[in-house]
């Protein structure tokens, strides 16, 4: 009989000792499938979340494509803008040359043609007011006037015979040159402007030497 008991107190014993280890299994278990859980639920986006970032690529794709649109139309302008300029341009240089006039001489005249630009203006002076016309040779009058005569024929003055600068009015002179080689011939009318100095009025080209 103590046989007996003792054997039934061992096997008592290893079950408790085996539900012990059964149950700390469990928990054991129980705390795996709660933080497997917790990470994969954790680590994914919710369905808000996913909802919400879908919203702001689709407003930041819709902002873009506003700024494309607005900005397109800058890309255009700038050559039309470009373009009108240029118009302008060439419209006030076309309007400039069918302002200058060419009129033939007088039959039977030493005149080949007359010109006359509104376009000229005065060559600038160095002297002071009132101004007072002077026809010598080493003044500074005269170089002024033979500076306005140059202006209008594009003969510099270093390369033109004067035959003549002399008085046409008040404020008012008339010159007659040539080229050195004496293949072209000029009579230039000019004004003083004042504080501005001679500016050419008109050109008549020459057929033969003064």
């Amino acid at each position: 009989m103590p046989q007996t008991g003792t054997r039934f107190a061992a096997r008592a014993k290893r079950r408790k000792i085996n539900r012990w280890l059964n149950g700390a299994i469990a928990i054991v278990v129980l705390l795996i499938v709660v933080v497997a859980w917790n990470l994969l639920f954790s680590s994914s986006p919710s369905r808000e979340e996913t909802e919400a970032g879908a919203k702001t690529a689709q407003s930041a794709n819709n902002a873009k494509r506003v700024e494309v649109e607005t900005a397109a139309p800058t890309e255009t302008e700038e050559p039309q803008q470009e373009d009108d300029e240029a118009s302008t341009e060439e419209k006030d240089q076309d309007e400039d040359e069918a302002e200058v006039t060419e009129t033939p001489g007088p039959p039977g005249s030493n005149i080949e043609k007359e010109i006359v630009n509104p376009a000229w203006q005065p060559v600038g002076t160095t002297q002071s007011e009132p101004h007072e016309t002077v026809f010598k040779k080493d003044s500074v009058d005269w170089k002024e006037m033979l500076d306005a005569v140059s202006y209008a024929t594009g003969i510099a003055p270093e390369e033109m015979i004067v035959w003549f600068i002399g008085n046409n009015g008040p404020n008012k002179a008339v010159a007659t040159i040539s080229k050195k080689d004496q293949t072209a011939h000029y009579k230039v009318y000019i004004e003083w402007v004042t504080n501005e100095g001679w500016k050419p009025t008109k050109v008549q080209k020459l057929k033969k030497r003064p």
